[in-house]
């Protein structure tokens, strides 16, 4: 299983949420153990650990490196770490949207939402996988983004971006069109594909058809530990904590949105002069069309 890359090791707690659904039961226990105990766990030995949550000690050591740790060890030094500096998480102080909350109730809610899922992406976030990422763009003939529903709109965002300062770039959104393309494709071109659980079958299906061609895979995902996670070449992780209206995908679209302008603010200043070009002459033919 590849090591997933860190943009801050102290923020292990998003890291262990990430590969939640994803781990075996076993795993899972020690997961919410580490989640609800963390203050108490940075005093355990393995043995403790593994005797307070009813597991084998083996069954912890494959926790720690199934979430993309060395060992138990290293998990420790890490929570030990993760309330440090000023970087410390906050709860939220409002809740989630409930159908007995009043309009300006909902704006405050809202944009706390918003506001979390912006700090938490930014914690998780690797750094190595937005540079790797943007280096497969720069090298790539053709770039396609491939997603459904609110990821899909995601996507699309994400042509035009890319579109603007001329790059070959084309959002699939749909099943039969990404099947159609994925075995035409080469090591030459790039998939980058969006999916917050990381376990959409579909997708899951196009990409394992393009992985054969040797073309290059990344995901913007919430879940490190899911299957199509495993399948890609980089993982661009986000953190989102959906309302109970999750079919709106209103924390995770906004984490998606700010990777897609994260990657193109990389390409755009790594090409600055030729992107200055093309921005400009967009922006004359855009002018044209305005009242």
């Amino acid at each position: 299983m590849k090591k997933l890359m860190h943009a801050n090791l102290s923020h292990v707690n998003l890291q262990i949420k990430s590969y939640l659904e994803m781990l075996k039961p076993a795993e899972k226990k020690v997961a919410k153990y580490i989640l609800q105990n963390a203050d108490d766990v940075i005093h355990f030995s393995i043995t403790h650990l593994a005797n307070e949550v009813g597991v084998s000690e083996a069954t912890v050591v494959k926790f720690c490196q199934r979430i993309g740790y060395s060992g138990y060890q290293e998990l420790k030094i890490l929570l030990a770490q993760r309330n440090n500096g000023t970087s410390q998480q906050s709860e939220s102080i409002y809740g989630p949207i409930t159908a007995e909350d009043d309009l300006s109730v909902i704006i405050n809610k809202t944009f706390q939402i918003y506001q979390q899922s912006f700090a938490d992406t930014q914690k998780i976030l690797s750094i190595e996988a937005i540079e790797k990422s943007v280096k497969m763009i720069l090298e790539s003939k053709k770039i396609f983004f491939f997603g459904y529903g609110a990821s899909g709109i995601v996507a699309q965002d994400a042509e035009l971006k890319f579109k603007r300062i001329g790059y070959q770039v084309e959002a699939i959104v749909d099943n039969h069109t990404q099947n159609t393309i994925a075995p035409l494709l080469n090591k030459d071109d790039l998939i980058i594909g969006i999916s917050d659980s990381g376990k959409t079958k579909e997708l899951m299906t196009s990409l394992t058809i393009a992985k054969e061609t040797g073309v290059k895979l990344a995901i913007i995902t919430s879940s490190a530990g899911s299957p199509i996670a495993q399948l890609t070449d980089t993982v661009l992780l986000t953190s989102s904590r959906e309302t109970p209206f999750r079919g709106s995908a209103i924390a995770s679209r906004m984490a998606q949105l700010a990777v897609i302008d994260l990657l193109f603010l990389g390409v755009a200043t790594a090409k600055y002069e030729s992107t200055f070009a093309a921005l400009k002459k967009t922006r004359l033919v855009m002018q044209k069309s305005k009242v």
